[in-house]
């Protein structure tokens, strides 16, 4: 008698007949809880494993959708972001948020890309003024466990209509003075222009202000749309930063 990997018992019984000894053996339970314990725990880990597969497919199979954007309007030519970015989604939504000077000569941008397929895609590009310099472009991974961030800002931005700003007061330079019928003007040299479009196809969402910052905080008119435009490129910074 002996024990197997299983947890039986092996008897053996000797036995006479006409050809001589006869050996025969008999698998016996000799804790039928083990048996069942050893079996429980290879489902469990098998359970397990298909477990942990699964769920990061499920988190990336999530039915991501672009928003519907009220836009400004459309280009005539077709989308040149798509060929600088060497995009295979052409109707991929594309979010621009770049910074100028004249120290800059060019704008320096990030661009965060959403496919049709779920996909996020983002880019760091330096666009030169002049054709004596070079445009740099260089992607920037991101994980597809993090996808998932990227969409829920981009969706509650879209929800709570965050993109639509007056763009009519993100340049006023002038303010109304104590003094009635008087007006406070101010200039700024050397200032950064700020830059934040949205795109898909020819379509387009454009917003520029020259040095937001100074004119919010003296508050001259305008203040309020300004601020909405430095706290909507914030956002995508922000996320950008983190993931």
């Amino acid at each position: 008698m002996y024990k197997n990997n299983s947890g039986l018992i092996v008897k053996t019984k000797q036995s006479k007949s006409k050809k001589g000894l006869c050996l025969t053996e008999k698998l016996v339970r000799q804790n039928p809880l083990l048996f069942l314990y050893y079996t429980v725990a290879i489902n469990m880990k098998k359970s397990l494993a298909y477990l942990l597969i699964l769920v990061p497919l499920i988190g990336f199979s999530q039915d991501w959708k672009i928003p519907q954007m009220n836009w400004h309007g459309k280009t005539e030519t077709e989308n040149v972001y798509i060929d600088l970015l060497n995009l295979k989604d052409g109707n991929s939504l594309i979010v621009k948020v770049g910074y100028s000077s004249y120290w800059s000569k060019g704008i320096n941008s990030e661009f965060i890309v959403y496919q049709n397929d779920g996909k996020v895609k983002r880019y760091i590009v330096y666009q030169p003024n002049s054709t004596d310099l070079k445009t740099k472009i260089k992607r920037k991974r991101i994980k597809k466990t993090e996808y998932k961030f990227y969409w829920n800002h981009l969706l509650d931005i879209a929800n709570n209509k965050m993109f639509q700003i007056d763009k009519s007061k993100l340049n006023i330079i002038t303010k109304p003075a104590e003094e009635k019928g008087m007006v406070i003007s101010m200039s700024i040299s050397d200032g950064t222009n700020y830059h934040f479009q949205i795109t898909q196809g020819k379509n387009y969402i454009a917003y520029a202000s020259y040095e937001p910052k100074s004119f919010i905080e003296d508050e001259f008119t305008g203040w309020e749309e300004r601020q909405k435009l430095v706290d909507l490129m914030n956002g995508f910074e922000k996320l950008t930063e983190k993931y």
